[in-house]
């Protein structure tokens, strides 16, 4: 029952990555400038939940020592600062000037470079689980029993860091004004994830009663603000009216994480059970959705879509978005099969089989010398 548990929590985690990424390719099917309603309504909460659940999946483990905090850093650097440098410099037009708008990492200062400006997240992401280790290091140390409780407490300091450092127009570099405030989130991801996780084994009618309920939290904090409802562009440092930002963070996650719970809910226990496999595989591969999806999206697949369906633009959005999460999907694939380092995901050998293939070597190396 333990094990069957921890499956459901994981996949309800993959359902609602898998839900949040297709978010965030309809909101791209768009200039940064345009304001158009659908776009506001999903940068009103998109990047936050994706920080939030960064920090539900996250398993607080403390690094002590030197060492330790060198395993950490080079795993970051792998599965962040590797996919950030080599897309960087995919998407950009090859110049010595670049460099130094690339390791400066701001939005600001990707978009100066020509390069994908989606990479912030990756910039700010790295410094943000970089101060998460270090508070769940710190508050290990003082072996504190109630942790969930500490990391909500400390998510606020983190909040108030983040959108009191002063504005900037070419941004902090790593995003470090934005890293605080993904840290702050990160931490109330940790902080509700057994509480959340608890919620999901609710009866259908709770469940059911809190995504109407949080779906209309939602629309009264956008759609039904009219022009008052800023575009929201996490990326860049911009919050428009904080309290509308956290209140309508708060609410479209819960949207995404209650139909999240429902879906997995109709899937397992409903008149009709389905599977829901294809949709956890993309939750796990948000990341290489995440680098692929923009450029195929905005310069091929939107203006195609545009062409031959008639309507709102929300429609070709939709439609658009569809094929180029297949797409890149489908390269997300082929790339994790061939060279998976563009994506961060590095082999880890176990030791032992390290000292093999390394003695394997040295006696190649013997025998190519003798037969010389």
């Amino acid at each position: 029952m333990a094990a069957a548990r921890k499956r459901t929590r994981i996949e309800l985690l993959d359902i609602a990555k898998a839900i949040t990424i297709f978010l965030v390719i309809v909101g791209h099917t768009t200039s940064n400038t345009d304001t158009i309603m659908y776009r506001r309504v999903l940068y009103a909460f998109h990047m936050p939940l994706f920080f939030f659940l960064a920090g539900m999946s996250t398993k607080p483990k403390p690094v002590h020592g030197l060492a330790g905090y060198r395993t950490f850093l080079k795993k970051n650097i792998l599965a962040l600062v590797v996919p950030f440098v080599v897309w960087g410099l995919v998407y950009a037009p090859f110049s010595f000037s670049n460099f130094s708008y690339l390791f400066y990492a701001s939005w600001a200062a990707l978009g100066k470079m020509g390069t994908l400006t989606s990479l912030w997240y990756l910039s700010a992401f790295f410094v943000a689980r970089i101060i998460v280790q270090l508070i769940i290091s710190v508050l290990d140390g003082f072996g504190m029993s109630d942790k969930n409780l500490a990391y909500g407490l400390i998510a606020l300091p983190m909040f108030a860091i983040g959108l009191l450092l002063p504005y900037l127009e070419q941004g902090y570099p790593w995003c470090l004004d934005v890293a605080f405030v993904a840290t702050g989130i990160i931490l109330l991801g940790m902080a509700l994830r057994r509480t959340l996780l608890v919620f999901a084994v609710q009866t259908e009618m709770v469940l059911i009663a809190s995504f109407v309920a949080s779906l209309a939290l939602l629309i009264l904090g956008t759609v039904a603000r009219g022009d008052a409802c800023d575009l929201v562009l996490m990326c860049g440092a911009q919050y428009g009216n904080l309290f509308w930002f956290f209140v309508n963070s708060a609410s479209g996650t819960m949207v995404v994480l209650t139909g999240s719970m429902l879906l997995c809910r109709l899937a397992h226990e409903g008149a009709n059970p389905f599977s829901l496999a294809s949709v956890s595989f993309i939750g796990m591969h948000t990341m290489g959705i995440f680098l692929l999806h923009k450029p195929m999206l905005q310069e091929v697949l939107m203006p195609f879509c545009s062409s031959w369906i008639p309507g709102p633009q929300l429609l070709a959005a939709i439609v658009a978005s569809i094929f180029a999460l297949i797409l890149s999907m489908g390269l997300c694939v082929v790339i994790e099969h061939y060279i998976p380092e563009l994506l961060g995901q590095f082999p880890v050998f176990p030791t032992g089989l390290l000292s093999q293939r390394k003695k394997k070597g040295d006696e190649k190396a013997a025998k190519e010398e003798a037969a010389s």
